[in-house]
């Protein structure tokens, strides 16, 4: 970390963040002092602040049945939650009253139903929830109609209720924008009876993480990360070799496979180039997955035959147009972001200065070049975006601010401490030769992040790390 000069922005930054901060905080990822009734940010703010009630004192059983009751045959109970594997009925009965206790951060109970190879997930409101809102901004989950078709095997139940536990989790949070202690607790059961070292666990604890960040939980977080790295790695996800051998011959969960190696890669770097407080886990990795497919073909079940990462390494040389998948772009502008942490220099300095405009502007430049816009625009003739290229634009020239900025003469501002995105500013250092192509790289970057954002896109909906991303930020 960065050493400030600043005494009382060094105070400001150790100040220990309040774990009862208010929902709207927490929502917009803004420090809390977790001040009752009011914290001071909202009165400040001039907003309603408000807090999770506590689990405590729910509802009893007859008051629980009661109600799932009245909800049943007003016709409002429509969402399942699926009973973790490996529980007993005593264990079934236990989360049921759990579900019951009332939490303000969900707007109805939400019954544990049994495991069965009966049940029609693709009929479930808050997974519905999840495909259409958060799965085309993380696709590694298979599509909803073939998740459907792999869940009626009873042999593959225990490895998919977690994961339906987690994109339940997700859909709520999209379907009533509201936080939902109970389902969140339902995730934490089912992760801790699950299998440690079913290769779905690592989809689950990606996703998981994804949300959890998203609200604010950020140890939470990091733990279910690197959970999550530590179980691919021992699996050897990493080979080429993996997904087919844990496909079993269906071509879908064998892309699906691929891409959550490489989803788990594009989010690391995600972390380490928004937050700059994380160690790049993939930087001296060897990865040998072969790439992605189109999401198009992904979502048909049409999956052609994989291309490779030498042969996109190699692209400026084919003799053809060849033009890669959306998520391939999205992996080389991430390898962009791995590969200039290593070579930017750790403190600014005359000679970083021009390093950072030889070395690693051509990192960055060399993206840009060997994308085909013709074939990969952000914004469709539709007039739907492309998720993953957007991501992969944004994400580029946030990492060309956060390095061009500390020899600018952009100079560091308090209110930037507002997000808990922000990095800690570097030391003062004199003004460099070169401090006006600092600054014209910085500016053009900002520009194309607010073209980026301006595009139509109504409601506003990206990925949930578009809100560390749009932030100027030092690197």
């Amino acid at each position: 970390m960065n050493v400030t000069n600043n005494p009382s922005s060094h105070t400001r930054r150790t100040a220990t963040r309040s774990s009862l901060a208010c929902l709207p905080c927490r929502s917009s990822h803004r420090k809390c002092d977790g001040t009752r009734p009011q914290c001071s940010r909202c009165v400040e703010a001039a907003t309603q602040c408000h807090y999770a009630k506590s689990r405590r004192g729910g509802l009893d059983r007859a008051a629980l049945a009661e109600r799932r009751k009245q909800l049943a045959a007003a016709g409002q109970d429509k969402s399942q939650t699926y009973g973790c594997a490996g529980m007993s009925a005593e264990d079934k009965n236990d989360e049921d009253q759990t579900y019951g206790s009332g939490s303000s951060s969900t707007r109805s109970s939400v019954p544990v139903t049994l495991i069965s190879h009966d049940i029609d997930i693709s009929q479930d409101p808050l997974i519905d929830s999840y495909y259409k809102t958060f799965h085309k901004f993380h696709p590694v989950v298979l599509p909803s109609t073939h998740l459907a078709r792999l869940f009626q095997d009873p042999t593959r139940q225990p490895s998919l209720t977690p994961l339906l536990a987690v994109i339940s989790f997700i859909g709520h949070l999209y379907h009533t924008r509201e936080w939902s202690t109970p389902l969140k607790d339902h995730v934490d059961v089912c992760l801790s009876r699950a299998s440690q070292t079913d290769p779905f666990m690592v989809q689950c604890r990606l996703l998981y993480s994804i949300a959890l960040f998203w609200h604010g939980h950020s140890a939470d977080s990091k733990r279910e990360m690197d959970a999550a790295i530590q179980l691919a790695l021992h699996l050897g996800m990493s080979r080429q070799e993996f997904a087919a051998e844990n496909g079993g011959g269906d071509a879908v969960l064998t892309e699906s496979w691929r891409r959550t190696w490489w989803m788990l890669y594009v989010v690391d770097g995600y972390y380490t180039g928004t937050l700059g407080t994380i160690t790049p886990a993939f930087l001296d990795i060897e990865a040998t997955v072969d790439l992605p497919c189109e999401e198009a073909e992904f979502e048909s079940g049409q999956i052609p035959e994989p291309r490779s990462l030498q042969e996109f390494d190699c692209r400026e040389f084919a003799f053809d147009n060849t033009s890669f998948s959306s998520f391939a772009y999205l992996i080389g502008a991430v390898r962009c972001i791995m590969l200039s942490i290593s070579t930017a220099p750790e403190l600014p300095s005359k000679k970083a200065s021009t390093q950072v405009i030889q070395l690693v502007d051509s990192i960055f430049d060399g993206w840009l070049l060997f994308l085909p816009e013709s074939s990969k625009p952000v914004l469709a003739k539709s007039g739907e975006i492309d998720e993953l290229v957007f991501q992969a634009h944004l994400v580029i020239h946030v990492s060309i601010i956060n390095l061009h900025r500390p020899f600018s003469d952009l100079k560091f501002n308090l209110v930037e401490e507002v997000s808990t995105c922000a990095r800690d500013p570097p030391r003062d250092i004199p003004m460099q030769d070169f401090v006006n192509v600092h600054t014209v790289r910085v500016l053009r970057s900002v520009e194309a992040q607010i073209r980026l954002l301006a595009l139509p896109e109504r409601p506003f909906n990206h990925t949930p790390f578009v809100t560390c991303m749009q932030d100027i930020r030092y690197a």
